[in-house]
């Protein structure tokens, strides 16, 4: 894998990583989470995780009063997050998963919609980690607490369905994409989650989120991703693109790897196939 200053802006290989751990300003938050069990992730960070990682917990910080699951949360959710992990906006704050880039690059948009600059996601995840031996540990980490003036980030970087239905019928510059796997975005298996017809958001594109990584769960190379979302999918940076998936998780990958390529209007549909792909006897 090609890596330079473009990527290392974004993401921190383990042996690096093992060589700040210990610095003040290195907080390390774990996502590991598991659409077929919601609860795996935190039993697995019970287990063994990065010394000093907090647990983040994708479907206990989001919004609840809104029936598609795990929105983006409500800004005193992720107020009392961050500030009882003692993280503050000077810091440099590292995501992981359990393969490197399934929900952890979710985590990452949430710290960058709430103005948080220096985020890295940990190249490879947690097995990454392990393949190099490096340690895990039981203990949990007590973080001293920080008092934080949070605000929601001037950038827009999420978009709701009525505004997609009204761009669609306007016909603007918008691509948007469908992170899903191929046999779901074309219809051809039926989705994980009960009450969801098969198909596609009208004119999208697919790229499947797993495309932008290696076996090892390492991004792949800048040439590589930049083929594949402008050479292949003819994705322009003045188009102003929208990304979703199955319930607005694994598109986050997606905008992940347009934001190291340099595209700036990029948007996240949070509701995603959960919410627009509903039967109509179960919609409200």
């Amino acid at each position: 894998m090609v890596v330079n200053n473009s990527l290392n802006r974004f993401i921190i290989q383990p042996k690096k990583l093992h060589a700040i751990l210990d610095l003040q300003n290195t907080k390390i938050i774990d996502c590991r989470w598991y659409l077929d069990d919601k609860s795996k992730g935190f039993r697995e960070f019970q287990k063994g995780h990065i010394k000093g990682a907090s647990f983040f917990d994708i479907e206990k910080i989001s919004d609840h009063t809104i029936k598609t699951p795990h929105m983006f949360p409500r800004i005193e959710q992720f107020l009392s997050f961050a500030e009882n992990c003692g993280i503050s906006h000077n810091d440099k704050v590292i995501i992981y998963d359990q393969v490197g880039f399934f929900c952890s690059a979710r985590v990452w948009l949430m710290f960058k919609y709430f103005g948080f600059k220096d985020l890295k996601i940990l190249n490879g995840g947690l097995q990454s980690w392990k393949k190099h031996k490096f340690p895990l540990i039981k203990k949990f980490f007590t973080a001293n607490k920080v008092k934080l003036n949070l605000k929601k980030s001037s950038t827009n970087l999420t978009i709701s369905k009525n505004e997609i239905l009204e761009d669609l019928n306007h016909k603007n510059n918008f691509k948007i994409i469908d992170a899903r796997p191929e046999n779901r975005f074309l219809g051809l298996k039926n989705e994980p989650r009960p009450n969801l017809k098969k198909g596609n958001i009208k004119n999208s594109i697919n790229i499947p989120f797993d495309k932008i990584t290696n076996k090892d769960g390492k991004l792949k190379s800048l040439k590589y991703l930049r083929d594949l979302v402008f050479n292949e999918k003819k994705l322009k940076k003045k188009n102003i693109i929208i990304c979703y998936c199955g319930s607005g998780i694994t598109a986050c990958n997606i905008i992940f790897v347009l934001n190291i390529l340099g595209y700036k209007k990029v948007k996240l549909y949070d509701g995603s196939w959960a919410e627009w792909g509903k039967k109509k006897s179960n919609q409200n």
